[in-house]
Parts: structure tokens; sequence; C-alpha cells
């Protein structure tokens, strides 16, 4: 006669098995990582990787910020004859309904301009949402692949107060995150330091994260793909009479409210390495209703022009190498967002860059 099965002995053991293999994966073998299969089959990505079709692309999503790295051509050895520069910004840069070779990073490189008898590479480090803490943390992750110029191109949403914790990576990336916030001192007061269990819980995630990107790679084989073209939004072209921001009202924005300190950050962690800050192209809507009171459906005039005043007197007063080009472009050049354009307006805007690049080169 067979022993009755017992549920809850079975689930004992279950519970056991799980924490033998959480102690080997957090503990036995922290360094633990997939295999790279970018990197084996020569794929390498132009641009971190964003699911922009979801759910056909989720495993675009990897977060982690070293294998983001580690499947980029950043990461490739730098050539003896190489002037490396990284460009960091948000969707507007890094493309999003383009493809790779109409960004704007991908435009500079198309310029071939030389620094000396060096060839200038020009890499896309951007990631959308706009946030400073976000290029922080790839910035500091960047430095190990030794840039000799960094563009940062942002916008009044990179140095928004809530955007320096409102940011996915920031969530993905919680040491990279706390370490930083505690040497530029920019988190939040009541910041809770990550628990064990936090580790635990990221370091499962970065896994499972991982494993699901590299087997995406098998679509990038199959089709020569590495990103599929997301639905595009509609950009607005009439604006309402709301002159509210985010919960600001006017008339005043107080130069607290702005994360300039963010700004004198990066230019720290950037150290010796030459920075050139451009305050982005934005559409300014004329002759339509309310275009008095909001330059676009994103920005009432009034925050948008005294985040530029504050930018520019910090800038002046800082010596920051600084290209406020917020006005450049017609509305015309616009896709789908007050602050994305069309292939044509970033190679104008790759031209105008190409004299500050040229003027970092020592």
């Amino acid at each position: 006669m067979h022993n009755a099965v017992s549920p809850w002995r079975l689930l004992v053991k279950g519970i056991l098995l799980c924490l033998v293999l959480e102690l080997a994966l957090v503990w036995l073998l922290p360094g633990l990582e997939p295999p790279n299969v970018y990197a084996a089959f020569d794929m390498k990505r132009q641009r971190f990787p964003l699911s922009t079709r979801s759910p056909v692309d989720d495993a675009q999503d990897l977060g982690n910020l070293d294998a983001m790295f580690a499947a980029h051509v950043v990461s490739n050895p730098k050539a003896p004859d190489e002037f490396r520069v990284v460009v960091l910004g948000d969707s507007a840069t890094w493309g999003l309904q383009l493809q790779p070779e109409d960004t704007l990073p991908a435009q500079l490189d198309a310029l071939h301009l030389k620094c000396g008898p060096r060839v200038m590479r020009v890499y896309n480090l951007s990631f959308p949402r706009s946030s400073a803490t976000k290029d922080l943390m790839i910035l500091d992750k960047a430095l190990q692949y030794q840039p000799d110029l960094i563009v940062w191109s942002i916008t009044w949403y990179t140095l928004m107060p809530k955007t320096r914790v409102d940011h996915w990576l920031v969530t993905q990336n919680p040491d990279e995150f706390y370490k930083l916030g505690r040497r530029f001192d920019f988190l939040p007061r009541d910041a809770a330091l990550p628990t064990w269990l936090d580790g635990v819980a990221a370091r499962n995630a970065t896994l499972f994260h991982e494993l699901r990107f590299q087997a995406y790679s098998l679509i990038q084989l199959a089709t020569g793909m590495e990103q599929i073209p997301g639905p595009p939004e509609q950009l607005s072209r009439t604006l309402s009479r709301d002159t509210t921001f985010e919960g600001l009202k006017p008339p005043t924005l107080r130069e607290g409210q702005v994360s300039l300190d963010q700004v004198a950050d990066f230019y720290a962690l950037a150290g010796s390495i030459p920075v050139v800050l451009v305050n982005e192209p934005i559409l300014v809507l004329k002759d339509v209703p309310n275009s008095d009171v909001r330059y676009n459906s994103y920005y009432p005039r009034w925050v948008y022009d005294q985040y530029r005043q504050y930018l520019s007197a910090a800038a002046a007063q800082h010596g920051w190498d600084y290209l406020d080009l917020w006005n450049m472009f017609p509305s015309s050049q616009f896709t789908d967002t007050p602050l994305h354009l069309d292939p044509e307006g970033q190679r104008l805007l790759a031209e105008r860059l190409a004299p500050s690049l040229q003027k970092g080169c020592p």
C-alpha cells in the first residue's frame, strides 16, 4: 500500500528548494550572467533596447544598465584612432519612430568629423523618458568606455524635481541610484535604503529580463531588425488655455524648482571630459488659438521661459558649454510629439551641433 502524499510536506520541500536556489543565485553566484548572444553573433545594438510595441517586444525592456551596455556597440574596444563621442538624452535623441540611422547620434556620425588624426565615432546612449537622474546613471556606466566628449540633450522635463526619482531605470537599478544619490546628495529626505529582500527581488528580475532579452536575439537574427516601430502618438496642434504645468501655477517658477544641481552633478561626474549641454528643440505653435499662453501641448510659455532663464544664467555662471536650440525648427519638422523631429530635422540639428563637437576636440 502506497503512503499518502502530504501536500504540506511537498510545500515545505518546495520552499526549501527555492531558498537554496536563491542562496546560490544571490550569494554563491552573484556575478552569474546569461551568455551575451548579441556579442557572440556580432549583433550589438546602436541604441539601448526598449519595448515600443508591447506585448510583442516586451523582451526589449531589459532595464539593467550593465546588461544594456553589454549589448550596445559602445562596449566594443576603442580603436586607437577613435575620438569617442557619447550622446545622452531622451526619446527625441533615442529616436522613437526613427530608424537607427536617422537618429541624431547617427546623423552626427555620418558627418565623419575628425579630431586631428582621430575619427569621431558617435554613440547613442539616450533612453526615453526625460530625467537628469537617469542620465547621471547612464553616464556613470559610460565612463568605463572611455568617452572623449559628451553631448547631453535636455529639456524642461529633464530638470523637473519629480524626475529625480520618477523613472523606470531608477527602479531597475536601485544600487546605482543610491550610490550616486549619496555621492551627489540628491536623494529625497524620506528615501529608504534598499533592503536585502529588495536586492533579492532586483537580482531575480535582472536574471529574468536578461534571459528573455537574449532569447529575443533570435528575432533580430531572423529579421535583421533591432527594433519594431511602435504606434506613433498623435501630435496635437490645438492648445488649451490652461497655464498650469505638473501642478505648478503661474506666474513664478522658483529656482529651486529646477534641478540645476543635477546639471552641476553631471559636469562633476564627467570630470575633465568636455560636455556640450543642449536645450533641445521644441515645437513652437504660432497663429493658433491660445498660442499666446502655450508653446505646445507640453509647455505653457511662462514655465518654459523661466526654465530657460534659470538654465542660461547657471550656464553663464559655471562656464558650461551650452547651446539653447529651443526654437530652431518650424512646426513642420515635428512628427508625433512636441519634441520629436523628422529625419531631416535630425540631420539639420546634427549639422548645427558639429562645430561644438569640433570645439570640444583638444
